[in-house]
């Protein structure tokens, strides 16, 4: 049960006299749970995400008045944090307060400042779906606990769709046409998902109770997509840029960097420069004198055959993790295994990597997913999908995923100090530090090979630096659009002719730089990751070891860079990115 402050107060008050009085540190400790406590009452759905299971039974309070009392929290919290007289924390204490602080400004952005709640219906949709999700697929209580959280949640349905409907004007016309198909996905979610999901429970009276939990919200999330689609999309003329001041704030508070955005289009510029020769330079070592594209595609083609994909992806693992414990990467846990399992019959997509967050009470199982093509669709379609499970780009994935990405990672995040860098309080559009957490998977993906994983195979090269690429290219569009420099179009053609994405998929990677801004993160993490490391074997110098350099940086979580160069070069003040 939740301990408030003044609780806190009042027992240490009746303690003895000879024991320790509490310091600056024990408040903070407090803040730090008060502050999850209302955030996971005020957004449960991401709350659930990390662990926070205490208002799994609510859904988000988006009406003007649940935003206003966040909004007041929010600023009351702020005022509280910076009061706090940090000389007596510990030097982990004192890097929590900077990332707990831009935590806070990155949410009074959204909220007060950029109000997304007015202008994007998909965050209504991701409120309704992603709580109940996490209760379908991940086993923090006994199924009979999470169906009565997800009958008690769906009461609160009406009350967000209507919000939404009295909140959202004019917003841009894609937000309007994603967040329709969301509110689609988000009743067939619960007209025929959720049955799977609780197929093998026992309780048929319980069951029972669900569907018609579910067969009463259904009919309104579908009158809200219908209003989307004919009320609201036909009009919609909303701009989704937010501008340069406000990006530099998102990124600032996310991920703690103050790089200028002119410095980091330079960068990512003069990066894409050098992966590209690269890929020009894996493709003539795989095949001299040919076409980089048609090397590419040749590559893309060496896949699995059909219903082979969950076990040649499990031997991936298992080959990754032999190379990781073989070669100095990081020790590994003892006892347990990367699981690749088929993806659960309404869980479908590509790769999904189901980790058990670290604010668990007690880890979940953990389950790598991946979907096979359906045997039903026809020859040029099965290849189509299989392409993408090509052996080498399948190697880069699971290197992000799971070894030594985000399964490793999550598995030293269960020894982080304190609560705050074991979280990622972020949902998209919301602020997230993914610098921290993508950018460390994504610098596994070419670590791993410049380590000698694949004895400079080429094909897994030309994969890692293909997706290398894309991430570039992500960092680029999210600037470039919002500070309008770039159309949507700019934005797909960055993709098609700079990383060699597909023209469908450049266009998905375009949209999503409208309403994720700053989904850069990826790629400012593993440049930072990289930079730290330099660093950081230059001070230890004869002592210097790349295993405890990777141990020492999952054991301190997830958070930005920054905090992670202060706890690994402290009091340093130079540049996180170059």
């Amino acid at each position: 049960m939740h301990r408030s402050a003044r609780a806190v107060a009042v027992v240490l008050c009746l303690l003895p006299f000879s024991v320790r009085r509490p310091t600056h540190a024990d408040h903070f400790a407090v803040f730090v749970d008060n502050y999850l406590e209302e955030f996971a009452r005020m957004h449960p759905s991401i709350a659930a995400g990390n662990g926070l299971h205490a208002h799994d039974d609510l859904l988000e309070d988006f009406s003007t008045r649940g935003v206003a009392a966040e909004v007041a929290l929010l600023k009351n919290e702020r005022a509280s944090l910076l009061a706090m007289d940090e000389t007596m924390f510990t030097p982990d204490e004192r890097v929590d307060r900077r990332i707990l602080g831009g935590i806070i400004d990155g949410w009074l952005l959204e909220q007060e400042t950029l109000e997304n709640w007015k202008r994007n219906p998909m965050q209504y949709a991701s409120a309704l779906t992603d709580g109940i999700h996490d209760l379908m697929t991940m086993e923090s209580e006994p199924a009979p606990v999470r169906m009565r959280n997800i009958i008690a949640k769906l009461r609160g349905a009406p009350g967000l769709l209507a919000a939404a409907r009295t909140n959202i004007r004019n917003p841009p016309r894609l937000f309007a046409e994603r967040g329709a198909a969301m509110m689609r996905g988000a009743s067939e979610l619960l007209g025929r998902d959720l049955d799977l999901a609780f197929a093998s429970d026992s309780h048929p009276v319980l069951r029972d109770s669900l569907r018609r939990a579910a067969d009463s919200v259904i009919p309104l999330i579908d009158a809200y997509a219908a209003h989307l689609e004919r009320d609201v999309v036909p009009g919609a003329s909303g701009d989704f840029a937010i501008g340069g001041a406000n990006l530099s704030r998102r990124y600032l508070a996310e991920e703690l960097i103050d790089t200028p955005l002119e410095t980091m289009v330079a960068i990512g510029e003069r990066e894409l420069r050098k992966s590209q020769a690269e890929f020009r330079s894996a493709a003539e070592a795989l095949a001299p004198g040919k076409d980089p594209q048609a090397t590419w595609r040749a590559v893309r083609r060496d896949h699995p055959k059909l219903g082979g994909v969950v076990p040649a992806t499990q031997r991936i693992v298992d080959s990754l993790t032999h190379f990781v414990a073989s070669h100095g990467i990081a020790t590994l846990p003892p006892g347990e295994r990367v699981i690749v399992a088929p993806a659960l019959p309404f869980d479908l997509g590509f790769a999904s990597m189901h980790a058990s967050p670290p604010l668990e009470t007690k880890p979940l199982k953990s389950v790598f997913y991946i979907t096979d093509a359906r045997s039903d669709l026809s020859p040029e379609q099965q290849e189509a999908w299989l392409e993408r499970y090509n052996y080498a780009s399948l190697s880069n994935t699971a290197a992000h995923e799971a070894m030594p990405g985000h399964w490793l990672h999550s598995t030293y995040m269960r020894r982080t100090p304190g609560k705050i860098r074991r979280i990622w309080i972020g949902l998209n559009p919301f602020p997230q530090p993914s610098s921290g957490q993508d950018g460390w998977a994504h610098y596994a993906e070419q670590m791993i090979l410049d380590e000698g994983y694949g004895n400079g195979d080429p094909k897994l090269r030309m994969a890692q630096v293909s997706d290398a690429l894309t991430r570039i290219c992500r960092l680029l569009s999210g600037i470039e659009l919002h500070t309008r420099h770039w159309s949507l179009d700019d934005a797909q053609r960055c993709f098609e002719r700079e990383a060699y994405v597909a023209a469908p998929a450049a266009r998905r990677e375009a949209e999503r730089a409208a309403y994720d801004p700053t989904y850069g993160g990826y790629f400012l993490g593993k440049r930072g990751i990289q930079k730290l490391r330099a660093d950081y074997a230059m001070k230890m110098g004869s002592n210097y070891s790349l295993r405890a350099f990777h141990e020492r940086f999952m054991t301190n979580g997830i958070a930005p860079i920054w905090a992670h160069r202060q706890l690994l070069l402290p009091g340093d003040t130079s540049a996180i990115i170059d």
